[in-house]
């Protein structure tokens, strides 16, 4: 099999990365008293690389690490992250990339509701025993004819 062909919807495939997003979207979530996401358990998803970049996942809208993240990211009363069972997963050789949709909920400190569904698009590699993200785009989902989500 040649490195370029890429394979989708593996079921070792899935199995994997449904675990690992449905782990980082729990990262992604506070709990009750706490006003930021847990940043030690979301560090371990993302390589620790300077050629990292995420985009759109917090104002200003594009960072190299998470620690330029975490300084950027408002304090919230409460955030959920709730991944739908839609998940792609594509590979070629030690690279993968997912797409899901997730379900956001957030209540801010001004105790202003939020909600909103995303699409987050990820770029893994296996390093090791692990695998982890190199880049991610998250997007709001749209559509140009009204009603239509």
């Amino acid at each position: 099999m040649s490195s370029t062909h890429v394979q989708i919807n593996r079921l070792e495939d899935v199995q994997l990365f449904q675990q690992l997003i449905d782990d980082w979207c729990k990262a992604w979530c506070t709990l009750p008293g706490q006003d930021q996401p847990n940043w030690e358990m979301i560090r371990s998803f993302y390589a620790d690389t300077e050629g990292l970049i995420f985009y759109d996942a917090v104002t200003p809208h594009s960072f190299s690490n998470v620690e330029e993240m975490q300084s950027a990211f408002p304090p919230v009363a409460q955030l959920r992250l709730t991944p739908r069972n839609d998940l792609r997963v594509y590979r070629t050789g030690d690279s993968v990339w997912t797409t899901i949709t997730q379900d956001i909920e957030a209540v801010g400190k001004d105790d202003s509701p939020f909600q909103m569904t995303q699409r987050q698009t990820a770029i893994w590699q296996f390093h090791g025993d692990r695998s982890v993200v190199l880049h991610e785009h998250l997007s709001s989902k749209s559509s140009l004819l009204k009603g239509i989500h």
